[in-house]
């Protein structure tokens, strides 16, 4: 038995180093950490960026879904939601329940990219979410009119939430798929 399978032995928590001569360079620890820290440094820029989206999609989701049931209790048939049309107070729980929902899709974008989370079937699930939700706010932009540079303000962030999320699904996958193969 050689020293460093005895030295694993005795301290099974201890992190595992490749054997010499395995065909793994030894890297030094200096270097991995400060690849980890610069990745860590880009997570964080990555999970600030969603906050004003957050913020815009929590509040207006509340605000909504509020307004609504104040309705809805009061027993109007349809009022007025400011920038639209009049609407029913269903439809405006509706309308609550989707930004509350890309209120979700933010929130666990941002979580996932601060956190390191490398699960490509949460990743994959959030890409789906926030692809549909940003289908449909293509949608409502069109069919009530919204100007472009609105579209933009309002819905950009489930744009960047599916963009963040499908990169991450492609890297994670991939990360997944290194090292499969056994070198000849």
């Amino acid at each position: 038995m050689s020293d460093e399978e005895q030295a694993r032995r005795e301290e099974p928590d201890a992190p595992q180093r490749p054997a010499a001569g395995s065909g793994t360079p030894d890297v030094p620890d200096a270097v991995l950490q400060d690849d980890a820290e610069s990745g860590a440094a880009l997570r964080l820029i990555g999970a600030v960026v969603t906050l004003p989206w957050l913020l815009l999609y929590g509040v207006t989701g509340v605000w909504a879904v509020v307004l609504a049931a104040r309705a809805a209790s009061q027993g109007l048939r349809q009022l007025d939601a400011g920038y639209t049309r009049y609407v029913t107070p269903s439809q405006l729980a509706f309308v609550g329940a989707l930004l509350l929902a890309a209120f979700a899709v933010m929130l666990a974008c941002g979580l996932l990219l601060l956190f390191g989370r490398r699960s490509p079937m949460v990743w994959l699930s959030l890409t789906l979410v926030a692809a549909g939700l940003t289908a449909g706010s293509v949608w409502a932009g069109v069919e009530g009119e919204l100007h472009p540079f609105l579209w933009v303000f309002f819905f950009f962030g489930l744009v960047y939430a599916t963009g963040v999320a499908l990169v991450s699904v492609i890297h994670v996958t991939r990360a997944e798929r290194r090292g499969t193969i056994a070198p000849p």
